[in-house]
């Protein structure tokens, strides 16, 4: 399994993904992700790629942290 095809539920649910993700982009913490917990990490980062909450270069950097403890 990686990053892209994990559920944001199983994401959230391990503590090193979220301390991961509160390092790099703690900005993702105030918006209700968890409401999307069917669906894939890989959709919400592209989604707040393209929104403009989170550059690309910091979405690629949690993406390859959370593949290296997958």
């Amino acid at each position: 399994m990686d990053f892209r095809s994990l559920t944001v539920k199983d994401c959230f649910a391990n503590p090193q993904c979220v301390e991961i993700i509160k390092k790099y982009a703690p900005q993702i913490m105030k918006y209700p992700i968890k409401l999307f917990n069917k669906k894939s990490c890989g959709e919400i980062f592209d989604l707040v790629v393209s929104k403009k909450i989170v550059p690309e270069d910091v979405a690629k950097t949690i993406e390859a942290e959370i593949n290296k403890i997958l």
